[in-house]
């Protein structure tokens, strides 16, 4: 972990949930790969300016301090890096990724974002959760606690399959990298329909799909709590390989 204040001074890099801030996720490939870049580092920003953040640094500072980061790291490092804007201090870290693409196992959280469009460090409630679990295989599938419908899991976009009919939640969600990236193919190979389905509405899916930076492209196996098991996975694999083709440097 590196951390530098607003002077540029080196800094401890604080435990990040709980306190205010904005963040994203990078994923860096062994091959020292960082897809969407610009991307990510469009988002940190909009999500800086979105919480009130005291302190933005240029993204020439932000990227320079990930440059930085990234010198001080094994090239063969296949990770995640999050970058981190707190309050007069800013913050990269890395650490392996073990979740790409493996199967996952849901448990239900009532929960519902405070600003659905930011990533906030001060989310304890759902990022600090997210220790409870093996996060490599296991995730929080969110379920809004008045409105009673699901709109993503704590880490990844939900995809909700059909045979060829998607369904995919776009209110008042963070509609992530990846699955931006996925959109225009998904519209041309399946009927694409934008909406979140309720609680009651979920046993008539076959599959659920979660899209996200750690977990690139996977398939959600089973949600006990709702009595939802998988019974396809036919988009899962074509959005897989699509995901494959779209992180090749």
């Amino acid at each position: 972990m590196n951390a530098w204040t607003k002077d540029g001074h080196p800094a401890e890099h604080p435990e990040p949930w709980g306190l205010p801030g904005a963040f994203t996720t990078l994923r860096k490939f062994e091959c020292g790969h960082l897809p969407f870049r610009d991307e990510h580092l469009d988002r940190l920003l909009d999500s800086a300016n979105r919480i009130g953040a005291k302190w933005i640094p240029s993204r020439k500072e932000i990227s320079g301090r990930l440059d930085e980061f990234l010198a001080s790291q094994p090239e063969s490092l296949d990770g995640l890096i999050r970058i981190c804007l707190f309050d007069g201090l800013l913050g990269v870290s890395s650490r392996p990724a073990l979740s790409d693409g493996n199967p996952v196992k849901g448990r239900l959280l009532e929960y519902r974002r405070p600003e659905p469009l930011a990533k906030s460090t001060a989310e304890t409630q759902l990022y600090g959760r997210l220790s409870e679990l093996d996060v490599a295989t296991e995730d929080w599938i969110l379920i809004d606690p008045e409105g009673r419908d699901i709109r993503e899991s704590a880490t990844s976009n939900l995809i909700f399959a059909r045979g060829s009919d998607l369904l995919i939640p776009e209110k008042f969600i963070l509609q992530g990298i990846v699955l931006n990236q996925l959109i225009p193919f998904l519209e041309c190979e399946f009927s694409v329909t934008r909406g979140a389905p309720k609680k009651k509405e979920l046993r008539r899916f076959d599959e659920i799909i979660l899209c996200g930076t750690g977990r690139g492209v996977a398939p959600l196996t089973a949600l006990p709590e709702l009595g939802w098991t998988s019974r396809d996975n036919q988009v899962h694999q074509k959005a897989r390989s699509q995901y494959q083709e779209l992180v090749q440097p």
